[in-house]
């Protein structure tokens, strides 16, 4: 009897994880623009892809700007693409970098190397983060930046909060747009909103709320998120927006109304990265 339910439940994974997929899958975004250049930088031992962006006008120490995608369920991220462009396009003397998460490709041709996971916010973990660091860093010394500007959306925000704890003065500022930041509270609200049993796995995926004593109360962050966001609802932002002002790290929250988890292209988005940019 027992043989028997283990065999049904592994009849029952493919199916399962299929509708997890289905039920976080990002809504379809516009077509991302071809202006970029694809590149490939070395991240740990896998080699990541991207695409990069540069303003009109360049000093010869530009400021360089990181961008994360998604956990992206079900499909291949490019939205990450066009905010890239937008942003070089509205903010002055930077180089942006959409970068491709390790295992993630944009079926355009443009993949990284690496294990992309259950997309279940398992991903998030510390050879992972360490990758998209040593490729930051590679991607600072290429360009002779004078900082780095980190932008995640979704399991984007999670890795880059997950930076700015675990290798403190890698980046002097984020901003977190739809962030898992405590990953065992959003991975508990993704079973109750899913009724799913495979978020019950356990995953090694370093969790944000957990290193945010260690991040330097230097460092400026802004978060953005949807009023009406079923995935990472606004509490977990609010949630780390305290930890960090209580760590005494400057944070501003930004709840967009009745908007949902797709808002990395919102103008008011990019606004925030404007102003978090102003000054630096």
């Amino acid at each position: 009897m027992i043989l028997s339910t283990v065999r049904t439940r592994k009849a029952l994974l493919p199916f399962l994880l299929f509708a997890a997929l289905a039920l976080t899958a990002h809504a379809p975004l516009a077509d991302s623009p071809d202006k970029g250049d694809a590149i490939h930088v070395r991240g740990g031992p896998w080699t990541l892809a991207a695409r990069v962006f540069k303003s009109e006008h360049l000093s010869a120490r530009p400021h360089l700007i990181v961008v994360l995608h998604g956990d992206a369920p079900g499909v291949n991220p490019t939205y990450q693409y066009n905010f890239a462009h937008e942003a070089a396009s509205s903010i002055d003397d930077a180089i942006v970098v959409a970068l491709m998460r390790p295992g993630y490709a944009d079926g355009k041709g443009l993949a990284s190397e690496g294990n992309i996971g259950w997309k279940l916010g398992d991903n998030y973990t510390s050879d992972r983060i360490e990758s998209i660091v040593d490729a930051a860093r590679a991607l600072l010394k290429q360009y002779d930046a004078s900082d780095l500007t980190l932008v995640g959306h979704s399991g984007g925000a999670a890795i880059s909060a997950d930076i700015l704890g675990l290798y403190p003065g890698v980046a002097t500022r984020a901003l977190l747009v739809s962030c898992p930041c405590d990953v065992p509270a959003f991975r508990w609200s993704m079973i109750k909103f899913q009724w799913n049993p495979l978020w019950l796995i356990p995953v090694s995926s370093v969790s944000p709320q957990n290193e945010v004593s260690a991040i330097p109360k230097s460092t400026r962050v802004r978060m953005v998120v949807g009023a009406n966001d079923p995935v990472t609802p606004e509490p977990l932002t609010l949630a780390f927006a305290r930890a960090l002002r209580a760590r005494g790290v400057p944070v501003t929250v930004t709840i967009l109304p009745k908007l949902g988890h797709e808002i990395l292209l919102e103008p008011a988005t990019l606004d925030q990265l404007k102003d978090l940019m102003r000054g630096a």
